[in-house]
This record gives C-alpha cells, structure tokens and sequence, in this order.
C-alpha cells in the first residue's frame, strides 16, 4: 500500500503538507486505506475533470490518534491542501489541523492548529500541556511584521472552534510559507509528543467522546464557514462535499 508522498518537484503548499504527512507516517504505525485504483476517494469536478482526491490513514488500536486525512483539493489554478490528523475520540489528545492554498503565480494562505478537546476554563492544567510547547514558536512567526501571520485575524466564528496559539496568514506568497515552515513544524512536533505521552487524565472517555463529535459536527458545519463551503460544493459538487464531511467525522476505531 502506498504510504509516504513524494515532494519533488511539486509547489511549496504540497511540499508542506506532503512533508508534515510523511513526519507523521515515520513516528506512527498507520495503514492507508486506499483502493487498488488510487486514494481512498479520488475527486472530480462538475464536468468531470481531475479535482484532486483524499487519502485516508488509519491509526492501531492502541494509538492516541485515530485517523489522518489529507484532501487535495484543485480547482483550475487554484490548488487547496487540507491535513487533519484526528486523536481517539475518547483521548484527551487534540486534533491537528493545517492548511495550505496556493494561488499562482506565487501566492498563497496557510495556517496550523490544534483543536483542544477541553475547556481551558475548566482544564486549566491540559491547556499548560499540551499548548506551552507551543508558545515560542507561535510568538517567533507572528511577532514579525514582515510575516503575514503577524497582521491577519482567524474569523472569529471558526477561532472559536480552534486554539489562541493558531498561526493563519493573509494572502501573501510561498517564499514566506517557506522561510516559516520550520516555525510551522513544531507543532507537528509537539502533536506527536502527546500522542506518544499525553498523561492529563481528568477527562472520562465518555466526556471527551461527546464533546468530540459535536465539536467536529460544528466545525465542518456549512453555517460555520458557507463561502469556503460553497467554494468545495462549485467545484465537486455538493454530494460529493457532503461525503468529504463525513468521511472527516467519522471515527474509524468506532465505525
């Protein structure tokens, strides 16, 4: 089965995420879900052109992490890396998140994230663990003027659903994105450590489970986020948008 993803000769927004995927498969004991055909879901646009595919690893029972999902997602010009690495649903680990969108002939966004699955009012402690790591890294990107990441804002509406500690660009152009990946790769970082050590235990399995699949159900909701939304619908169509969402929130430990 096909595992890593070849980067050469590719642009910086897939050598990004290729690169954080193949981190993630050489410290982890994940199995791709794949077809004999190709991806586990291979992509085509409304008058049937290739709009890329999404491929789909599955973690061992005994791992923190359930599933990574990569989706790459074409439309003309326009080329759309979307990563989630998704943690056991009864784990207190975060789900990870990273982004890439390359416009050419040389623009682009990115962002990375955690999503935490407690409240920091309440789990003061997990916040400590899990995003301390991360605070220098974050301040190192955003506290420079001439990065784009120190001037743009998350929409409030979807920050919510993510952490203080997220690194988002405006649209700004792949020599930044590549002169910050080594900023953007701690938290690739830091996510394997607590997959491998997490100990915040003051949480139950059925407490993490709940909030996990309402947290994600919002998240990927069309209210949340219509124009990007309707932007993945234009291109494949909405039932085929509508199977990309499930895919992203189901469980494979559980389905």
């Amino acid at each position: 089965m096909k595992q890593s993803i070849p980067s050469q000769d590719q642009s910086p927004g897939f050598v990004f995420i290729s690169e954080l995927i193949n981190t993630t498969l050489a410290h982890t004991k994940m199995t791709e879900q794949d077809t004999d055909n190709g991806p586990y879901l291979a992509l085509r646009s409304i008058d049937n052109a290739d709009a890329g595919y999404l491929r789909l690893w599955q973690a061992p029972a005994d791992s923190a992490i359930d599933r990574m999902i990569h989706i790459r997602l074409l439309a003309g010009p326009v080329q759309t890396q979307l990563l989630f690495i998704f943690a056991d649903e009864s784990s207190a680990l975060p789900h990870f998140h990273a982004q890439s969108v390359e416009f050419p002939p040389d623009g682009c966004v990115y962002n990375i994230d955690f999503m935490p699955r407690l409240d920091a009012i309440e789990h003061p402690l997990y916040y400590t663990e899990v995003f301390s790591a991360l605070t220098k890294p974050y301040l190192k990107a955003t506290s420079k003027i001439e990065n784009s990441c120190a001037r743009a804002l998350m929409n409030p509406a979807i920050a919510a659903y993510l952490s203080p500690w997220g690194i988002v660009s405006h649209r700004t152009n792949t020599e930044e994105l590549v002169r910050l990946r080594p900023l953007l790769e701690c938290y690739l970082t830091q996510y394997l450590y607590l997959a491998r050590g997490l100990t915040y235990a003051s949480a139950s399995p059925e407490q993490l489970r709940h909030r996990s699949r309402k947290h994600l159900a919002r998240f990927f909701d069309d209210d949340l986020d219509p124009r990007a939304w309707r932007g993945v619908y234009g291109v494949i169509g909405e039932p085929a948008g509508q199977q990309l969402k499930t895919i992203l929130q189901t469980s494979l430990k559980t389905a």
